[in-house]
């Protein structure tokens, strides 16, 4: 109750919002990450694995290199993790016609079922939390968050 409290009083200091936006950001962070990714299920997908697949379900088909560098992990990373989701049969990695030596991943059936499971069970807190907001309200939010993350993509970029 004390970071609630504190949170609220820390939030309208002038001249420091950057400071609070980073606390915020990180208090964000870390309840989001146990809210979120608390249950350890058999076969739950982990916050890398669920991110590339979403990535993959949303863009098509994808070379492991490409996902790399879209996540600004390395390419071995990558892999690995690819690896554990085709292990799984979430995804699969057919030959890229444009180069033999590559492979294009793409999101299975089965792994389009997992993804929209692990979502529903994911929208569910957060869904709670924001149902008293006004939809403008959490549509600021949404189209701030995306602001965020697009200047934090081109801040990776550099």
């Amino acid at each position: 109750m004390a970071e609630k409290s504190e949170t609220r009083q820390r939030t309208h200091i002038p001249g420091q919002t950057l400071s609070v936006m980073e606390r915020e950001l990180s208090v964000l962070v870390r309840r989001l990450g146990s809210l979120l990714w608390s249950k350890n299920e058999e076969g739950a997908l982990d916050r890398w694995t669920y991110a590339l697949l979403m990535r993959l379900a949303e863009e098509g088909p994808l070379r492991g290199g490409e996902m790399a560098r879209r996540f600004g992990i390395d390419k071995s990373t990558a892999s690995r993790h690819l690896g554990r989701l085709e292990g799984q049969g979430l995804i699969r990695a057919d030959p890229d016609p444009e180069d033999a030596r590559s492979v294009l991943f793409q999101v299975t059936e089965q792994g389009a079922e997992h993804l929209a499971a692990t979502r529903a069970t994911r929208l569910h807190p957060l869904r709670r939390v924001v149902a008293s907001w006004p939809e403008r309200d959490r549509s600021e939010l949404t189209r701030l968050l995306g602001q965020l993350n697009r200047e934090l993509d081109q801040y990776g970029d550099t």
